[in-house]
């Protein structure tokens, strides 16, 4: 695997420059690798969120002058400005978001309806975290578990049920790469070698939140579109590409398409000043991994991501107590509520016969209401706390000015789907014909 060097230096460039003030927030190197391991993978998705959103670790740079010399050179080649990186205080005064009120959402995403797992199941899942970590890590993560379960049992729901089915890199294999304990991470500190860096964690409990926040969104995505065959057997013979499937709430969402749209990539097109998150999503150009495949067609990814980011919200404030700085969780979500008005924008401009297809489709109507609204939801509920919207307000002012934000209420209108906005995916499904829903190990 080649590693995609440029993307690298962002995030150390834009670290190195803040940490000149001493104390900053790091994005750990290890956690890079989530955008590297899954080009290996199927079908799945690349979670750059990551290369944009600041972690809680602190560091110690001691960097010399001669690598400070170094960054610039390689920000020079790349056509990297300085402002690009710059940042905002890292401290956090705990009054600050502490005053937040998440009782009711909180209450929310503890509830377990649907949502067992056997004693077996979990024995095997803590056997394998067990060949992972290290004896006294285990230990904490074991720890960690035991609140996991009950804030956020949806998310404890999808670790333990995708990693029991999935292939070990597509399962376990994300938290080997979060842990920092698999061939490409070494791949990614042999590239930085020549830059002195000293990590040092200095709270398990907001670590390991920040990476369940990565984990779950990850197997979110693999228990999820072409995978769904190793979940659901019925749906073995489908070929992927002729579906849209999500794993939603414990859940796994099936709706046969009507046709294929056209390709998420002409949305670059559409946008004045592309930021790097677009360029990720967007440009198939910056994937490097050859002609776009079937996946990439339509807005399949886009609306999968969409679910992917929300589970990524939901972890986040299910666990906000371990979370004393910025994790930016409200950003990779705007971005992709921003991608769907995109394509909906061009779709009704420029194709309306695929905006009949997609409005009067009822089950993939009902599926972008369910998926909009969760979206919207979680992305108010963080939008005033300081831990998870930094650099939030110029998407934020995209995705609510009225030639946008206006697309979706027109979607809604034309797919006179909002009647239904109550409904559960489950109840849908016995209402609407194009709507499937099966259990996970059915």
């Amino acid at each position: 695997m080649k590693l995609n060097f440029k993307k690298i230096l962002f995030l150390y460039g834009n670290n190195f420059n803040r940490c000149r003030a001493k104390s900053i927030l790091f994005i750990p190197v290890l956690t890079i690798i989530t955008t590297l391991i899954i080009l290996s993978l199927s079908s799945c998705c690349i979670d750059y969120s990551k290369f944009l959103e600041p972690k809680s670790e602190e560091i110690n740079l001691s960097g010399s002058e001669e690598d400070a010399a170094k960054i610039g050179e390689l920000l020079e080649e790349y056509n990297f400005d300085d402002g690009d990186f710059s940042g905002s205080d890292d401290s956090r005064d705990e009054d600050s978001f502490r005053d937040i009120d998440y009782t009711e959402i909180k209450m929310e995403l503890a509830d377990t309806s649907g949502l067992g797992v056997t004693p077996e199941e979990e024995e095997e899942f803590f056997a394998n975290l067990g060949g992972i970590y290290p004896e006294e890590k285990f230990m904490q993560v074991k720890e960690y578990f035991e609140d996991f379960k009950i804030l956020y049992p949806a998310g404890y729901f999808t670790l333990i049920k995708v990693t029991r089915k999935q292939d070990y890199s597509a399962g376990y294999g994300w938290f080997e790469v979060v842990h920092g304990n698999n061939l490409y991470n070494q791949e990614v500190m042999e590239a930085l070698k020549d830059f002195e860096i000293s990590l040092v964690a200095d709270d398990f409990y907001e670590q390991y939140t920040i990476d369940m926040t990565t984990i779950t969104h990850e197997l979110t995505h693999c228990g999820s579109g072409s995978f769904i065959y190793l979940f659901v057997k019925d749906l073995e013979d489908y070929k992927w590409g002729t579906y849209y499937s999500y794993l939603i709430d414990g859940h796994i969402v099936f709706i046969e398409k009507d046709k294929m749209f056209f390709s998420k990539y002409e949305l670059i097109q559409d946008i004045k000043n592309p930021d790097d998150f677009d360029r990720i999503y967007l440009d198939a150009g910056e994937l490097d991994v050859g002609e776009a495949g079937v996946s990439d067609i339509d807005f399949t990814m886009i609306l999968d991501e969409l679910n992917a980011y929300s589970v990524s919200a939901k972890c986040a404030v299910a666990c906000e107590e371990c979370v004393k700085h910025s994790i930016n969780i409200g950003f990779g979500l705007l971005k992709q509520m921003s991608h769907l008005e995109l394509y909906l924008n061009r779709c009704y401009e420029k194709y309306p016969e695929d905006w009949v297809s997609i409005s009067g489709n009822k089950g993939v109507a009902f599926l972008i209401m369910k998926l909009w609204l969760e979206a919207e939801k979680y992305a108010d509920a963080v939008k005033d706390d300081e831990r998870f919207n930094e650099g939030n307000q110029s998407v934020t002012e995209f995705v609510y000015h009225p030639d946008n934000y206006g697309i979706i209420e027109k979607y809604f209108s034309d797919s006179e789907i909002m009647a239904l906005k109550d409904m559960t995916f489950l109840e849908a499904s016995k209402k609407l014909d194009k709507i499937r829903v099966y259990d996970i190990d059915s």
